[in-house]
């Protein structure tokens, strides 16, 4: 009764860390001389940027800025003024070491922020945000891959699964000098301005990676402060870059993530003396992920017709990459005015926050909410600030066991529909991982206890009365022959039997 068994290492990813950590916002802010006193404030914000990260032995340690902008009315309430502030903060996790090349997600986002102005130079602020972590690496496993031998009889799977393999990060900045429209007035100050950087073109080179993409930017300016008149105006600036990552396949499958670290818009004066030129500076960082695919066949049952053993076994649970994927979407809303004096609005923007994601019938669902920002002068020429949440639904055809999805406002459109009512359009860039997962009992080790053979049988077939969805690999186990000949003898077509039936059973 000799028998084989083939071994073989195969790749799983690890969990490393799945946590979080809490940082509070408390902080006072007094206006430069060079501001307007505060008369009311209209919307405060609270942006979390993570700068840089550093991993050292059991420690990661996560670098950031969050940034304070507070909208406001200057005394005469009727010109929107903006003042902005940043202040660093550190979150430091205490990890599982020895990992070679780990993959490391860092994500911020805001819990809640609050501001009060306590004089006309001075705001009060209280908030909290939230710092996320997840790291994976790559992990080994051994199990079985064949078992070979006359009685032996093995039942196998093909596992496919995706590894961290390399990654990389690169800093860069984006200068330009961009110009108002020709029909735009100058620009008096700077309101807001948004940067949302897409990723339209990722190319995998031997040891390197081109990514190619647009950054988005939306600014409101106040073209006369004495009556308040504000203007919008949009821009695409395009970048490119080459990131060197020693290693890198091109079969492998990246991830790339763009975040703006840091920006600085101020308005300068053109040629002729005019206002009519924006300076802008924004640093970037785009961090790349490398995940290495493979597929092995493995053995998840297995058992003699000569004599009893016993299997050793483990579950894997495995995550395949099958794609990153992105689309834009467009996302419709119509709603009431908040107020029936409002005479003209003055910008509309959004924030997006994706809800829940769920794979069904091959198709993926995201469930989001909208947070609509608005900026609206009544018929007195008071300006006032109102929001309101719009939650969303997007399908995507993905056919993948599970997802994981980022959402960026690229772009928002509005018009007034009729007395009373604004449509809103919003255009989203969606970017989804898709995975294919699976989990299986993996055979770990073999042993034939040969001392205890099964008696030989006399006859040469048996009659097994079967029940609906049996398997007909455990009648055949229980009987001790082979599968192959259960089915052949009993003309079937399925592995499951579909009704109850009797079975002629050959015989080993």
């Amino acid at each position: 009764m000799d028998y084989k068994v083939i071994n073989k290492a195969i790749a799983v990813a690890e969990n490393l860390f799945d946590g979080f950590d809490e940082q509070p916002v408390d902080c006072d802010f007094v206006l430069p001389d060079y501001y307007p006193d505060i008369a009311a404030v209209l919307k405060c914000t609270l942006k979390p940027i993570i700068q840089s990260k550093q991993l050292s032995g059991d420690r990661l340690i996560v670098d950031g800025t969050y940034i304070i902008q507070v909208l406001y009315l200057d005394e005469a309430r009727l010109c929107v003024r903006s003042c902005e502030f940043a202040k660093p903060f550190t979150s430091t996790y205490n990890i599982k070491a020895g990992a070679e090349n780990p993959a490391i997600h860092v994500s911020a986002k805001t819990d809640y922020v609050n501001c009060r102005a306590v004089s006309p130079r001075r705001l009060d602020i209280h908030g909290a945000f939230t710092v996320k972590l997840k790291m994976t690496a790559e992990g080994g496993c051994e199990v079985v891959s064949n078992i070979s031998g006359d009685t032996m009889y093995t039942r196998r799977n093909v596992l496919a699964y995706s590894v961290p393999a390399v990654s990389a990060e690169k800093n860069f900045t984006i200068n330009e000098v961009l110009e108002l429209g020709e029909n735009q007035p100058a620009a008096q100050a700077l309101i807001r301005g948004d940067a949302i950087p897409i990723l339209n073109d990722c190319k995998l080179m031997a040891n390197k990676i081109i990514i190619k993409g647009v950054l988005m930017l939306n600014c409101l300016y106040v073209s006369d402060v004495a009556s308040g008149e504000t203007q919008k105006t949009r821009y695409e600036i395009p970048f490119s870059q080459i990131i060197d990552i020693e290693g890198l396949d091109e079969e492998w499958q990246c991830e790339v993530r763009l975040t703006v670290a840091g920006s600085d818009i101020h308005i300068s004066t053109n040629q002729s003396g005019e206002n009519r030129l924006l300076e802008v500076n924004f640093k970037m960082l785009a961090c790349v992920q490398c995940h290495r695919a493979g597929m092995a066949e493995i053995v998840t049952d297995a058992y003699s017709s000569s004599c009893p053993i016993q299997l050793e076994t483990k579950r894997l649970d495995t995550r395949h990459l099958i794609a990153v994927r992105s689309d834009d979407s467009i996302v419709r809303e119509n709603f009431d005015m908040p107020a029936e004096n409002i005479e003209e609005i003055l910008d509309i923007w959004c924030e997006v926050m994706p809800v829940s994601e769920r794979c069904e019938d091959k198709n993926t669902h995201i469930a989001g909410r909208l947070m609509i920002y608005m900026l609206v002068r009544d018929e007195t020429q008071v300006v006032s600030f109102y929001e309101r949440p719009a939650d969303f639904e997007l399908t995507y055809e993905d056919d993948c066991s599970s997802v994981s999805a980022e959402l960026a406002v690229t772009r928002v459109d509005y018009n007034i529909v009729s007395a009373g009512k604004v449509e809103i359009k919003v255009q989203l860039d969606v970017t989804r991982c898709c995975y294919s997962d699976d989990s299986l009992v993996a055979v770990t080790s073999v042993t034939m206890n040969e001392d205890a053979p099964f008696p030989n049988e006399k006859a040469a077939l048996k009659i097994y009365f079967a029940s609906s969805g049996e398997s007909v690999w455990e009648v055949a186990k229980a009987c001790h022959t082979s599968m192959d000949a259960v089915m052949e003898e009993n003309a079937l077509n399925g592995e499951v039997l579909d009704k109850d039936t009797m079975l002629l059973v050959p015989l080993c």
